[in-house]
């Protein structure tokens, strides 16, 4: 009997393997050729384009994970990429999940007067681009926004909603975004260094953060503050000596470090004496 039930699980397992990776994918991919959901896509945005032509579109989205503790948070962006020339219309989607309606919210316009740094990363599948993944930023290299535009999506749960296969699409975007790209480089030398001096800043941020929290630490524990505020230092030291600019994270840094190690002096002088 046990065999039995042994080999029902696995036939189960292997008929929910198939249905999942190969019937029911195909089912998405044929759906995907049929261009239905590309075309809503494109009728959500045509309403906020007021009869703008001359326009191609791209389907495209993007995770964003953030963690607390032990929890992973992820936001889901989708997003749909009008481009032409020199000029980016970035149009956040909204798509209800039970229904499949699409609504395009307004977009962000994205132009070499407003960029200042675009990265831009492709993935090749059988010898043509499967991905083309974008960062976009600002003249002082804050992020603006990231995407993924994929040749191929397919709906795989409520969190991946649409079938849409794009390979012109997402070939034409590839060109488009790179001498875009090249060109927002070639007016921008200097913002790499700006976010290299943004990363100096933050180094010796975090290192007063760490140290502010270890003085405080230090008040119940001395011997662990002191270790947390040296640690703070430490980073605040490094940031300086890599180039920040500022000198508050440091002073707050050893600040907190004289004052742990007054703590740990009246810790074991008192306690132990």
């Amino acid at each position: 009997m046990e065999y039995v039930l042994s080999i029902i699980l696995w036939v189960a397992i292997i008929g929910w393997l198939v249905y999942t990776f190969v019937i029911k994918k195909g089912n998405n991919r044929k759906a995907a050729q049929t261009g239905e959901d590309l075309a809503r896509v494109k009728q959500a945005v045509s309403l906020m384009m007021n009869g703008a032509s001359g326009y191609k579109l791209a389907y495209a989205h993007w995770e964003e994970q953030e963690s607390y503790g032990r929890t992973v948070r992820t936001t889901y962006f989708r997003y749909a990429a009008f481009f032409q020339e020199q000029t980016l219309l970035l149009f956040p989607l909204g798509i209800d999940k039970k229904t499949g309606q699409i609504q395009a919210g307004q977009p962000a316009v994205l132009t070499p007067e407003v960029l200042g740094k675009v990265t831009v990363q492709t993935k090749e599948k059988e010898g043509s681009t499967s991905r083309v993944e974008v960062w976009l930023g600002d003249k002082e290299g804050r992020s603006i926004a990231q995407l993924y535009v994929d040749a191929e999506n397919l709906r795989k749960n409520r969190w991946f909603p649409v079938n849409i296969a794009q390979q012109e699409q997402c070939d034409a975007f590839q060109h488009f975004i790179t001498a875009l790209s090249h060109r927002v480089a070639a007016e921008n030398p200097d913002v790499d260094e700006k976010i290299a001096a943004e990363s100096r800043e933050g180094l010796g941020t975090l290192g007063a953060i760490l140290s502010a929290a270890g003085a405080v630490a230090a008040l119940f524990f001395p011997p662990f503050g002191a270790v947390v505020c040296l640690i703070g230092l430490i980073m605040s030291i490094v940031g300086k000596v890599k180039g920040a600019k500022k000198n508050l994270a440091l002073i707050v840094s050893i600040v907190c470090a004289v004052c742990s190690a007054f703590f740990c002096w009246m810790y074991y002088t008192y306690l132990f004496f």
